[in-house]
C-alpha cells in the first residue's frame, strides 16, 4: 500500500473530527446548563425566552454527534486486520446512532417555535398533545434504540483499536463511565460531564493516530524494526 492523498486526507478529517466533534457537545450543554428542568411545564416557559439558545443546543449537539460517530466508524479503515469485526460492527452502529441523536433533537426545533406562538396557555396544551402521542411515543422508543446502537458503537470501535494495539484499554473507561452517568443522571450537569470524558477519550485517539506508523493506519501488520545490535549470522 502507498500513502496517497486520498489517505492523508481521511486520516486528517477523522482526527480533526475526534477533536472537534466532542467540543461541540461540551459547548451546546455549557450554553444552556442553567435551563429549569422541574417539569415539562418549566422547560416550556423557559423556551419563550430562550428558544434561540434551545436551537443552537440541538443544532450543536446534532452536528457534534454527527462528527464524532461519522469519524469514529472512520477509524475503522484502520482495523483491517486486528480489531477489524470490531471496528466494522462499530462503524455500523455508529451510523444508526447518527440517525437516533438526531431524531432525540428534533424536539429542540419544534418545541421552541411553539413556545413562541402568542397564545402560550394553547402552545403549551398542543405541545403537551404532542408529547403524550402514541406515535411521539413509538418515535421516542425506536430514538432510544439508535442511541443505544450509537453508544455500543463507540464501545465496538474503541475496543478494535485496543485489539488493534493502536491505543490502550484504559481508554475504555471514560467512555464507559460517561455513558453510565448520562443513563443514570439524565440532568444537564451529567451529560456535561458525559461529554466532558468523551472528548478526552476522542482527543485522546486522535493522538494516538497521528503518531501512529503510515502501516498502521493503513491496516497494514506493522512489523518491528531489526535490533541495531544484531549480528549478521
Amino acid at each position: 500500500m502507498h500513502w496517497t492523498r486520498t489517505d492523508t486526507a481521511r486520516r486528517r478529517i477523522v482526527v480533526a473530527g475526534l477533536i472537534a466533534g466532542p467540543l461541540l457537545l461540551v459547548l451546546s450543554v455549557a450554553i444552556n446548563l442553567t435551563a429549569p428542568a422541574d417539569s415539562m411545564q418549566a422547560e416550556f416557559d423557559a423556551m419563550a425566552t430562550r428558544g434561540t439558545l434551545i436551537v443552537a443546543e440541538a443544532l450543536l449537539e446534532s452536528v457534534g454527534f454527527m462528527i464524532v460517530l461519522a469519524c469514529l466508524a472512520g477509524t475503522a479503515h484502520a482495523l483491517r486486520h486486528r480489531g477489524g469485526a470490531l471496528g466494522t460492527w462499530g462503524a455500523a452502529l455508529s451510523i444508526l446512532g447518527i440517525v437516533g441523536f438526531s431524531m432525540s433533537n428534533a424536539n429542540g426545533f419544534t418545541l421552541p417555535a411553539l413556545a413562541a406562538l402568542p397564545d402560550h396557555k394553547v402552545a403549551y396544551d398542543t405541545a403537551k398533545a404532542l408529547m403524550s402521542s402514541d406515535i411521539m411515543s413509538t418515535i421516542g422508543t425506536v430514538t432510544m434504540a439508535l442511541e443505544l446502537a450509537g453508544q455500543a458503537g463507540i464501545v465496538l470501535v474503541i475496543a478494535g483499536l485496543i485489539r488493534a494495539r493502536l491505543i490502550s484499554f484504559w481508554v475504555l473507561i471514560p467512555v464507559a463511565l460517561g455513558i453510565v452517568l448520562n443513563f443514570v443522571g439524565g440532568i444537564m450537569l451529567t451529560t456535561l460531564i458525559a461529554d466532558a470524558l468523551l472528548a478526552v477519550t476522542c482527543t485522546w485517539i486522535a493522538v494516538r493516530l497521528v503518531r501512529a506508523p503510515r502501516q498502521a493506519w493503513l491496516g497494514e501488520p506493522v512489523v518491528a524494526a531489526p535490533s541495531r545490535t544484531a549480528q549478521p549470522a
